[in-house]
């Protein structure tokens, strides 16, 4: 049996927000890697110094022979196409499979309930349509996919909606980019 090493290696610490964005952005593309945090292993430090002209900067992504230093998402999504450890339509997927940030998601529960709290003494005639427009509002929120984003190629994650303390961007929308196959013809 042979003992295979992801191609993805991040060097980065506990307390990092890029970090923690980098890590959550290569679980949901199902990414092999290997985490080393830098705090607890001299060894990784060393090489995160070596590897940024001495400078402490994370987290230092190891994509094949490409290296990162504190990548956006969007850079380590197309670092991993280039290496062959993502195919077109999986970042297609990834990018039209989740467009309603963890943030958004959550008020869009909130308000969900209370509009359906507050539709109590409503009259039905205006009780049922403001009622299914709340089950739609949570819908998106528990699958995390909004068509009206979709059908706007606009996104909330990665902004201030996904995660406040790790965004990359301060916009909470923002176009999603076109699939690769489109780029191509």
């Amino acid at each position: 049996m042979t003992d295979v090493s992801p191609a993805v290696h991040v060097l980065g610490a506990a307390w990092c927000v890029d970090t923690a964005r980098t890590l959550r952005c290569l679980r949901r593309l199902r990414v092999p890697h290997h985490a080393i945090d830098v705090d607890d292993h001299l060894d990784g430090l060393q090489e995160v110094l070596r590897l940024t002209g001495g400078l402490r900067r994370t987290p230092v992504v190891q994509v094949g022979d490409t290296v990162l230093v504190e990548p956006s998402n969007g850079a380590l999504v197309r670092a991993l196409e280039q290496a062959g450890l993502l195919a077109p339509s999986t970042v297609h997927a990834f990018e039209h499979g989740q467009n309603v940030g963890d943030l958004e998601r959550l008020l869009r529960v909130t308000g969900a309930g209370l509009t359906i709290l507050a539709t109590r003494d409503v009259p039905a005639p205006m009780r049922v349509p403001l009622r299914v427009a709340a089950v739609g509002l949570a819908l998106t929120a528990v699958i995390g996919w909004c068509p009206v984003y979709d059908a706007q190629g606009v996104t909330s994650v990665g902004g201030p909606g996904d995660h406040p303390d790790e965004a990359e961007r301060d916009a909470w929308l923002v176009a999603v980019r076109p699939p690769a196959a489109s780029l191509e013809s």
